[in-house]
Protein backbone atom coordinates (compact mmCIF):
# COMPACT_ATOMS: atom_id res chain seq x y z
CA UNK A 1 0.00 0.00 0.00
CA UNK A 2 1.43 3.39 -0.97
CA UNK A 3 1.14 6.08 1.69
CA UNK A 4 -1.35 8.86 0.90
CA UNK A 5 0.03 12.33 0.33
CA UNK A 6 -0.81 15.11 2.78
CA UNK A 7 -3.50 16.30 0.38
CA UNK A 8 -5.06 12.82 0.31
CA UNK A 9 -5.58 12.67 4.08
CA UNK A 10 -9.16 13.63 4.85
CA UNK A 11 -9.50 15.48 8.17
CA UNK A 12 -12.95 15.86 9.68
CA UNK A 13 -13.55 17.96 12.79
CA UNK A 14 -17.29 18.44 12.30
CA UNK A 15 -18.43 15.41 14.31
CA UNK A 16 -19.52 15.51 17.95
CA UNK A 17 -21.54 13.42 20.36
CA UNK A 18 -23.15 13.91 23.75
CA UNK A 19 -21.85 11.92 26.67
CA UNK A 20 -23.79 10.40 29.55
CA UNK A 21 -23.93 13.79 31.29
CA UNK A 22 -25.31 15.41 28.11
CA UNK A 23 -22.07 17.30 27.51
CA UNK A 24 -20.95 17.92 23.94
CA UNK A 25 -17.76 16.05 23.06
CA UNK A 26 -15.97 17.39 19.97
CA UNK A 27 -14.27 14.83 17.72
CA UNK A 28 -11.65 14.73 14.99
CA UNK A 29 -10.68 12.06 12.47
CA UNK A 30 -8.05 11.43 9.82
CA UNK A 31 -8.41 8.95 6.98
CA UNK A 32 -7.49 8.07 3.42
CA UNK A 33 -10.02 7.25 0.72
CA UNK A 34 -9.23 3.54 0.82
CA UNK A 35 -10.75 1.04 3.23
CA UNK A 36 -8.70 1.13 6.47
CA UNK A 37 -6.71 -1.82 7.77
CA UNK A 38 -7.42 -0.84 11.37
CA UNK A 39 -8.87 1.87 13.58
CA UNK A 40 -6.72 3.87 16.01
CA UNK A 41 -8.09 6.05 18.80
CA UNK A 42 -5.80 8.84 20.05
CA UNK A 43 -6.28 9.90 23.67
CA UNK A 44 -4.71 13.24 24.61
CA UNK A 45 -3.37 14.21 28.02
CA UNK A 46 -4.39 16.50 30.86
CA UNK A 47 -4.86 20.17 29.83
CA UNK A 48 -4.36 19.28 26.14
CA UNK A 49 -6.67 18.76 23.17
CA UNK A 50 -6.66 16.55 20.08
CA UNK A 51 -6.16 19.49 17.69
CA UNK A 52 -2.52 20.01 18.69
CA UNK A 53 -0.07 19.73 15.74
CA UNK A 54 1.77 16.83 17.41
CA UNK A 55 -1.36 14.67 17.21
CA UNK A 56 -1.96 15.72 13.62
CA UNK A 57 1.56 14.58 12.73
CA UNK A 58 1.08 11.23 14.46
CA UNK A 59 -2.36 10.70 12.95
CA UNK A 60 -1.13 11.37 9.42
CA UNK A 61 1.75 8.94 9.89
CA UNK A 62 -0.72 6.23 10.95
CA UNK A 63 -3.02 7.03 8.04
CA UNK A 64 0.04 6.38 5.89
CA UNK A 65 0.00 2.81 7.23
CA UNK A 66 -3.63 2.40 6.25
CA UNK A 67 -5.28 3.31 9.55
CA UNK A 68 -8.40 5.31 10.24
CA UNK A 69 -7.47 7.57 13.15
CA UNK A 70 -9.97 9.28 15.42
CA UNK A 71 -9.88 11.31 18.62
CA UNK A 72 -11.88 13.70 20.74
CA UNK A 73 -11.29 16.41 23.29
CA UNK A 74 -11.93 14.86 26.69
CA UNK A 75 -14.73 16.44 28.68
CA UNK A 76 -13.54 19.73 30.17
CA UNK A 77 -10.76 20.02 27.58
CA UNK A 78 -10.30 21.82 24.27
CA UNK A 79 -13.54 22.41 22.40
CA UNK A 80 -15.59 19.93 24.42
CA UNK A 81 -18.04 21.04 27.07
CA UNK A 82 -17.54 20.58 30.79
CA UNK A 83 -15.81 22.37 33.63
CA UNK A 84 -12.20 22.96 32.62
CA UNK A 85 -9.79 20.16 33.61
CA UNK A 86 -12.26 18.83 36.16
CA UNK A 87 -14.04 15.50 36.34
CA UNK A 88 -16.04 13.69 39.02
CA UNK A 89 -14.47 10.34 38.15
CA UNK A 90 -11.89 9.10 35.65
CA UNK A 91 -14.57 6.66 34.52
CA UNK A 92 -16.35 9.58 32.84
CA UNK A 93 -13.40 9.96 30.46
CA UNK A 94 -13.36 6.20 29.84
CA UNK A 95 -17.11 6.05 29.22
CA UNK A 96 -16.68 8.70 26.51
CA UNK A 97 -13.79 6.80 24.91
CA UNK A 98 -15.79 3.58 24.74
CA UNK A 99 -18.82 5.39 23.35
CA UNK A 100 -16.70 6.99 20.63
CA UNK A 101 -15.02 3.68 19.82
CA UNK A 102 -18.41 2.01 19.49
CA UNK A 103 -19.58 4.78 17.15
CA UNK A 104 -16.62 4.31 14.83
CA UNK A 105 -16.60 0.53 15.08
CA UNK A 106 -20.18 0.47 13.82
CA UNK A 107 -18.98 2.17 10.62
CA UNK A 108 -16.07 -0.22 10.02
CA UNK A 109 -17.07 -3.75 10.93
CA UNK A 110 -14.45 -6.40 11.63
CA UNK A 111 -11.57 -3.92 11.83
CA UNK A 112 -9.18 -4.19 14.80
CA UNK A 113 -9.10 -1.19 17.11
CA UNK A 114 -5.88 0.07 18.69
CA UNK A 115 -5.59 2.65 21.46
CA UNK A 116 -2.85 5.28 21.70
CA UNK A 117 -2.66 7.50 24.77
CA UNK A 118 -0.36 10.25 25.96
CA UNK A 119 0.06 11.14 29.64
CA UNK A 120 -3.41 11.09 31.26
CA UNK A 121 -4.65 9.72 27.94
CA UNK A 122 -2.36 6.73 28.45
CA UNK A 123 -3.98 5.96 31.78
CA UNK A 124 -7.43 6.29 30.20
CA UNK A 125 -6.75 3.84 27.37
CA UNK A 126 -5.33 1.36 29.88
CA UNK A 127 -8.57 1.68 31.84
CA UNK A 128 -10.63 1.24 28.66
CA UNK A 129 -8.71 -1.90 27.72
CA UNK A 130 -9.01 -3.30 31.24
CA UNK A 131 -12.74 -2.74 31.18
CA UNK A 132 -13.24 -4.34 27.74
CA UNK A 133 -10.11 -6.40 27.03
CA UNK A 134 -11.53 -8.31 24.09
CA UNK A 135 -12.47 -5.16 22.17
CA UNK A 136 -8.96 -3.99 21.37
CA UNK A 137 -5.93 -5.19 19.42
CA UNK A 138 -3.14 -3.29 21.16
CA UNK A 139 -2.01 -0.30 23.23
CA UNK A 140 0.63 2.37 22.73
CA UNK A 141 1.35 4.42 25.85
CA UNK A 142 3.39 7.61 25.41
CA UNK A 143 4.68 8.88 28.78
CA UNK A 144 1.59 7.46 30.47
CA UNK A 145 0.19 8.73 33.75
CA UNK A 146 0.74 5.57 35.78
CA UNK A 147 2.52 7.44 38.56
CA UNK A 148 3.15 11.11 39.26
CA UNK A 149 6.63 12.58 39.61
CA UNK A 150 7.63 12.47 43.26
CA UNK A 151 8.32 16.22 43.42
CA UNK A 152 4.72 16.88 42.34
CA UNK A 153 3.05 13.99 44.15
CA UNK A 154 4.03 14.77 47.72
CA UNK A 155 2.26 13.10 50.63
CA UNK A 156 0.85 16.49 51.65
CA UNK A 157 -0.62 17.22 48.23
CA UNK A 158 -2.08 13.74 47.82
CA UNK A 159 -3.61 13.82 51.31
CA UNK A 160 -4.94 17.33 50.74
CA UNK A 161 -6.52 16.30 47.45
CA UNK A 162 -8.18 13.25 48.98
CA UNK A 163 -9.54 15.23 51.92
CA UNK A 164 -10.83 18.33 50.14
CA UNK A 165 -11.32 16.97 46.62
CA UNK A 166 -14.99 16.17 47.04
CA UNK A 167 -15.83 19.16 49.25
CA UNK A 168 -13.81 21.82 47.43
CA UNK A 169 -13.01 20.31 44.02
CA UNK A 170 -11.68 23.59 42.61
CA UNK A 171 -9.12 23.99 45.41
CA UNK A 172 -5.67 24.35 43.75
CA UNK A 173 -3.08 21.79 44.84
CA UNK A 174 -0.37 22.21 42.18
CA UNK A 175 0.62 24.11 39.08
CA UNK A 176 2.08 22.70 35.87
CA UNK A 177 5.09 24.55 34.47
CA UNK A 178 4.93 24.25 30.68
CA UNK A 179 8.74 24.23 30.58
CA UNK A 180 8.64 20.78 32.20
CA UNK A 181 6.89 19.39 29.14
CA UNK A 182 9.48 19.91 26.41
CA UNK A 183 13.05 21.03 25.78
CA UNK A 184 11.93 22.67 22.53
CA UNK A 185 11.40 26.41 23.19
CA UNK A 186 9.03 26.69 20.23
CA UNK A 187 6.84 23.92 21.60
CA UNK A 188 6.77 25.56 25.04
CA UNK A 189 5.75 28.88 23.49
CA UNK A 190 3.00 27.11 21.57
CA UNK A 191 1.74 25.49 24.77
CA UNK A 192 1.79 28.80 26.66
CA UNK A 193 -0.11 30.66 23.93
CA UNK A 194 -2.61 27.96 22.98
CA UNK A 195 -6.12 29.17 23.91
CA UNK A 196 -7.49 25.61 23.79
CA UNK A 197 -5.11 24.36 26.47
CA UNK A 198 -5.96 24.64 30.15
CA UNK A 199 -3.57 27.02 31.90
CA UNK A 200 -4.98 27.01 35.43
CA UNK A 201 -3.95 25.13 38.55
CA UNK A 202 -4.30 21.40 39.01
CA UNK A 203 -7.35 21.14 41.25
CA UNK A 204 -8.06 18.84 44.18
CA UNK A 205 -11.17 17.36 42.54
CA UNK A 206 -9.23 16.21 39.48
CA UNK A 207 -6.46 14.68 41.60
CA UNK A 208 -9.03 12.95 43.82
CA UNK A 209 -10.58 11.40 40.70
CA UNK A 210 -7.32 10.37 39.03
CA UNK A 211 -5.21 8.95 41.89
CA UNK A 212 -7.46 5.96 42.69
CA UNK A 213 -7.86 5.28 38.96
CA UNK A 214 -4.13 5.02 38.32
CA UNK A 215 -3.62 2.92 41.45
CA UNK A 216 -6.28 0.47 40.24
CA UNK A 217 -4.87 0.41 36.71
CA UNK A 218 -1.43 -0.57 38.00
CA UNK A 219 -2.89 -3.15 40.38
CA UNK A 220 -4.72 -4.80 37.47
CA UNK A 221 -1.74 -4.75 35.09
CA UNK A 222 -1.18 -8.47 35.54
CA UNK A 223 -4.45 -9.06 33.68
CA UNK A 224 -3.29 -7.03 30.65
CA UNK A 225 -2.64 -9.45 27.77
CA UNK A 226 -2.89 -7.13 24.75
CA UNK A 227 0.18 -6.20 22.71
CA UNK A 228 1.59 -3.10 24.38
CA UNK A 229 4.31 -0.54 23.65
CA UNK A 230 5.34 1.94 26.36
CA UNK A 231 7.53 4.98 25.69
CA UNK A 232 8.94 7.24 28.39
CA UNK A 233 11.57 9.96 28.70
CA UNK A 234 14.09 9.46 31.48
CA UNK A 235 13.91 13.16 32.44
CA UNK A 236 10.11 13.27 32.67
CA UNK A 237 9.23 15.49 35.66
CA UNK A 238 5.46 15.07 35.29
CA UNK A 239 4.72 11.35 34.99
CA UNK A 240 7.11 9.00 36.76
CA UNK A 241 9.07 6.79 34.31
CA UNK A 242 9.68 4.27 37.10
CA UNK A 243 5.92 3.78 37.41
CA UNK A 244 5.80 2.87 33.73
CA UNK A 245 8.51 0.27 34.34
CA UNK A 246 6.57 -1.18 37.30
CA UNK A 247 3.48 -1.41 35.13
CA UNK A 248 5.47 -2.95 32.26
CA UNK A 249 6.95 -5.62 34.52
CA UNK A 250 3.49 -6.57 35.81
CA UNK A 251 1.80 -6.75 32.39
CA UNK A 252 1.00 -10.34 31.44
CA UNK A 253 1.21 -9.78 27.67
CA UNK A 254 3.69 -11.89 25.73
CA UNK A 255 4.03 -9.02 23.24
CA UNK A 256 5.24 -6.10 25.30
CA UNK A 257 7.97 -3.55 24.67
CA UNK A 258 9.17 -0.56 26.66
CA UNK A 259 11.58 2.01 25.31
CA UNK A 260 13.11 4.88 27.25
CA UNK A 261 14.53 8.04 25.70
CA UNK A 262 17.57 9.44 27.56
CA UNK A 263 17.12 13.01 28.88
CA UNK A 264 13.76 13.39 27.13
CA UNK A 265 11.07 15.43 28.86
CA UNK A 266 7.41 14.53 29.34
CA UNK A 267 5.87 15.42 25.99
CA UNK A 268 7.81 13.03 23.76
CA UNK A 269 5.85 13.97 20.64
CA UNK A 270 6.83 17.63 21.14
CA UNK A 271 10.34 17.35 22.57
CA UNK A 272 13.45 18.36 20.62
CA UNK A 273 13.43 17.23 17.00
CA UNK A 274 15.71 14.19 17.33
CA UNK A 275 13.53 12.77 20.09
CA UNK A 276 10.14 13.47 18.54
CA UNK A 277 11.25 12.03 15.20
CA UNK A 278 12.53 8.87 16.89
CA UNK A 279 9.39 8.54 19.01
CA UNK A 280 7.21 8.89 15.91
CA UNK A 281 9.31 6.36 13.99
CA UNK A 282 9.12 3.88 16.86
CA UNK A 283 5.33 4.13 16.98
CA UNK A 284 5.03 3.70 13.22
CA UNK A 285 7.42 0.73 13.26
CA UNK A 286 5.45 -0.90 16.09
CA UNK A 287 2.22 -0.60 14.15
CA UNK A 288 3.81 -1.69 10.87
CA UNK A 289 4.69 -5.10 12.32
CA UNK A 290 1.31 -5.65 13.98
CA UNK A 291 -1.34 -4.27 11.66
CA UNK A 292 -3.28 -6.89 9.71
CA UNK A 293 -2.66 -7.21 5.99
CA UNK A 294 -5.34 -5.71 3.82
CA UNK A 295 -8.49 -7.84 4.01
CA UNK A 296 -6.82 -10.26 6.42
CA UNK A 297 -7.15 -10.90 10.18
CA UNK A 298 -4.59 -9.43 12.60
CA UNK A 299 -1.28 -11.21 12.99
CA UNK A 300 0.07 -12.16 16.41
CA UNK A 301 3.60 -11.17 17.29
CA UNK A 302 5.37 -12.35 20.42
CA UNK A 303 8.10 -10.02 21.65
CA UNK A 304 9.00 -9.09 25.21
CA UNK A 305 11.81 -6.59 25.52
CA UNK A 306 12.97 -3.45 27.24
CA UNK A 307 14.94 -1.06 25.05
CA UNK A 308 17.19 1.82 26.08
Amino acid sequence: MSAPSAADVKVDDSVFFYNGDKQKIVCKSWRAESEPRALVFLSHGYSEHCHDPCYDTLARALVGLGCYVFAHDHVGHGLSEGRRAMVKSADVYVDDILKHVDMERSRFSNKPVYLVGHSMGGLLVVMAAQRRPHDFAGLVLVAPLLGIDKDLDTFFRRTLARVVGFLLPAFPVASLDQKLLSRDPEAVRRFENDPLRYHGSVCAGWVAAIIPALETAVEQANHEELPIFIQHGTADKVCDPEASKVFFDKVASKDKTMKTYPEAYHDLLCDIEDVRQQVLKDIVDWFATRLPPEQAPPSVVGDTSVQH
